[in-house]
């Protein structure tokens, strides 16, 4: 049972480290020219496919952390990101706007691990 858990646990990693490279790659080719000419599926992905990396990475958590207070470990580079953004924007409203837009799709693939991991651990004990 051990090794099993403990293969999962690799596969979400690996699962986290692929989707984080291919976000990765979409956010650098946004930027790579300027101005910037971006098509719209190409916004999309920009905007909210990291969520997928997110998901992985809070199940993960979820599964190997001991300390719960660990689970938040994700939100501290979205703080500390956001709050840098805020600061040079001087905290304008529509500097709150963008980053709440742009922290939607993390935010809610941590939500979709909680839920995940919650439905799991319930079946696994009920």
């Amino acid at each position: 049972m051990q090794n099993m858990k403990q293969k999962s646990n690799r596969i979400l990693l690996i699962l986290f480290l692929l989707s984080f490279v291919m976000y990765a790659a979409v956010f650098a080719s946004a930027f790579a020219e300027l101005p910037l000419h971006i098509s719209s599926w190409h916004q999309f992905l920009l905007l909210y496919a990291h969520f997928i990396p997110m998901f992985f990475l809070e199940l993960l958590l979820c599964r190997t952390a001991k300390l719960r207070w660990r689970l938040l470990v994700p939100a501290i580079p979205l703080a500390l990101t956001g709050l840098w953004f805020l600061s040079t924007a001087e905290w304008y409203v529509m500097a709150w706007i963008l980053f709440g837009i742009w922290c939607a799709a993390p935010v809610l693939g941590c939500v979709a691990g909680w839920i995940v991991w919650a439905i799991g651990k319930r079946r696994k004990n009920g």
